[in-house]
């Protein structure tokens, strides 16, 4: 099955290429999105302002090496960033006027935690079994962790987490396995902040296909052919993009993701269309782990210590002026 999909793919693959701008959109939603509904097609957007010069960060903050393994991020007060990091149950404070540590509150046992999201004055940690820890009061004596459990778990690697101010719910980005009868897709699930559930389903997903047919059509994209390739032969694994972040953005209210696998970020509109993509600069930015916005659009991106120190790098928000 999978090596007839193949040949098929790459039958349709030089069509698409020669499809004009105009039925870029009905030539990936009929390859792609044929056996999913509307909302959940992935389609290739028109042309598209990327607001951020990734290739030049404006500031970059060197983390201390108990954040050597930093994950999530999200920001507090407008001078702090709240962090978790992989294997220590505590909340690490950040301030990024002074450019350093604060504080770190412990708010649990050793585990893999992977995101934090802050909802009010409630901050919510995800680790990659797919469960959750609400802390209230947070860093007083009445603090306080409860743990809600999910029918996500470890196949799923469970690694983005945000807040959904528009809907009030956390989206949970999945690493792996999106869920059953979803091969070659990522989902994103919701967990809905009055009710304390889950969605049954995504409530997006993206399309690996869908991903491929993007950068095969984006001539900024062909540095990476050799990757692209890559991604058609089955042998070597459904590696195309694996999010280890997700967030919502506060002037577009687009959804912007990361993968530290290939190092790629992606747009993804609310209708579920995918936006743009781009492949970030590894020597910028190494493995990228985490993802926040103040609120006038400046973009803030944690990358994990692989070689050395992890950092915290800032980007200006750019507008469209056209």
């Amino acid at each position: 099955m999978k090596k007839n999909a193949l040949i098929i793919f790459l039958i349709i693959f030089p069509v698409l290429l020669s499809c004009k701008s105009d039925n870029s959109t009905q030539a990936i939603q009929s390859v792609v999105g044929a056996e999913t509904t509307d909302t959940l097609n992935n389609e290739l957007s028109s042309a598209y302002f990327f607001p951020y010069n990734l290739e030049s960060p404006s500031e970059k903050f060197k983390l201390p090496e108990e954040l050597m393994e930093i994950s999530g991020i999200d920001f507090n007060k407008k001078s702090e960033i709240l962090c978790v990091q992989d294997e220590v149950g505590k909340v690490y404070v950040y301030d990024i006027k002074k450019g350093e540590l604060k504080e770190s509150v412990k708010f649990g046992e050793k585990g893999d935690y992977e995101g934090v999201a802050i909802v009010r004055d409630t901050i919510w940690v995800l680790s990659s079994d797919g469960n959750l820890r609400r802390i209230v009061n947070f860093n007083s004596q009445k603090q306080e962790t409860i743990e809600f459990k999910t029918p996500l778990n470890e196949s799923n690697d469970t690694e983005g987490l945000c807040y959904d101010r528009k809907n009030h719910r956390l989206l949970i980005a999945c690493k792996d396995k999106p869920g059953a009868a979803m091969k070659g897709t990522r989902a994103i699930y919701g967990f809905d902040l009055k009710t304390n559930m889950i969605s049954a389903a995504p409530v997006y997903t993206i399309k690996i296909e869908a991903i491929k047919i993007y950068l095969a059509q984006t001539d900024r994209l062909k540095s990476i052919s050799n990757e692209l390739q890559s991604l058609l032969d089955p042998g070597k694994g459904d590696l195309a993009f694996q999010p280890s972040e997700v967030h919502v953005h506060p002037v577009t209210d687009q959804v912007y993701l990361i993968s530290s696998v290939g190092n790629l970020m992606l747009v993804l509109n609310r209708d579920n269309t995918i936006q743009y993509i781009t492949q970030l600069n590894t020597e910028v930015l190494k493995q990228p782990e985490g993802l926040t916005f103040l609120a006038d659009g400046t973009m803030y991106i944690s990358d994990e210590g692989r070689d050395g120190r992890a950092n915290i790098l800032k980007f200006n928000y750019n507008r469209n002026e056209k």
